[in-house]
């Protein structure tokens, strides 16, 4: 598990900058990071001498001017605590390569988005590298509040949501949040072609108690008690663990929904989970915090373009 010393925040052009910044005054004053990066990204444009030259009042760079401005409202609005190193950044080029090769050259742990419509478009910058990145990524909401009171880990007993609930745990004592677990079950159906509702409900009591058992093993491997953080088990009937994961988060008033998340190809594409795709969604309101393992994720990178 990494420790949230670096921390990367994506900044565009657009209103969704105030935000960011306000939420990141609110991370650094209960996780205390060593730096801080803000950063945004600047499509390469080649254009032509002949419009440079009916332009000399341009003395100054794009990436220039747009860096200064940023500097000015970080300045006005940003408040970084003691010890914090705080760094303006705009770079030039394709964006999602721009995006990966600096979150390792920084040692980025935690990568922040602002969550918006659009996002879940296919040319978005968060969809096309969350998967790709070694850092852990937060989705952050517009229409959420800042503040961590209570903490969601989705759990399926793997060694992700062991990462995850070691985030989680930490995150608790930094801001003296709440952490509760959730665990969504399926029944393989095709398995039983002509079960009734009432084989149904003892298969679902079985799950039930095998999910309680498997989490107790979890929380005692990891030290934890199950008293201190309980879990809900939930029978996934339709396939929708984030549909149900998310209404348990709005019933509960959860703030942020951590999720270890394996990435995994997929013919020409390099993606998230679907709970963790679905999760992302713009139209969830809820903050995610898609957890990495950053040694794992680097080794899977390279590996794959060998």
């Amino acid at each position: 598990m990494d420790k949230f010393d670096n921390l990367l925040v994506c900044l565009d052009l657009t209103e969704m900058n105030h935000f960011l910044i306000k939420y990141a005054n609110f991370l650094v004053s209960k996780i205390s990071p060593k730096k801080i990066y803000f950063l945004h990204l600047l499509q390469t444009y080649d254009l032509p001498d002949d419009i440079l030259d009916d332009m000399p009042e341009m003395e100054k760079s794009l990436a220039e001017i747009i860096r200064e401005d940023l500097e000015g409202k970080i300045e006005r609005e940003f408040e970084p605590v003691n010890g914090l190193e705080v760094f303006v950044h705009v770079e030039e080029g394709i964006k999602s390569d721009t995006l990966l090769q600096f979150t390792r050259d920084k040692k980025i742990n935690l990568t922040i988005f602002g969550k918006k419509v659009g996002y879940s478009g296919a040319g978005s910058l968060p969809r096309r590298v969350a998967p790709l990145t070694p850092s852990s990524v937060l989705l952050v909401n517009t229409a959420s509040e800042p503040k961590l009171d209570n903490l969601l880990v989705r759990n399926d007993f793997s060694k992700m949501s062991e990462i995850a609930m070691e985030t989680a745990t930490m995150l608790a004592a930094q801001t003296g949040a709440n952490v509760s677990s959730f665990h969504a079950y399926k029944i393989p159906i095709s398995h039983f072609p002509q079960y009734s509702a009432e084989d149904e409900k003892r298969l679902k009591e079985k799950m039930t108690k095998h999910g309680i058992k498997e989490y107790g093993r979890f929380m005692k491997k990891l030290k934890l008690s199950t008293d201190d953080i309980p879990c809900t088990y939930v029978y996934d009937r339709k396939y929708n663990e984030a549909h149900l994961l998310y209404h348990h988060g709005l019933v509960n008033n959860i703030d942020l929904i951590l999720i270890g998340s394996k990435i995994k190809s997929e013919l020409a594409n390099i993606i998230l989970d679907r709970t963790s795709e679905d999760l992302a969604d713009s139209e969830k309101n809820i903050n995610v915090l898609i957890v990495k393992d950053r040694k794992q994720t680097l080794g899977f990178m390279e590996a794959l373009f060998k």
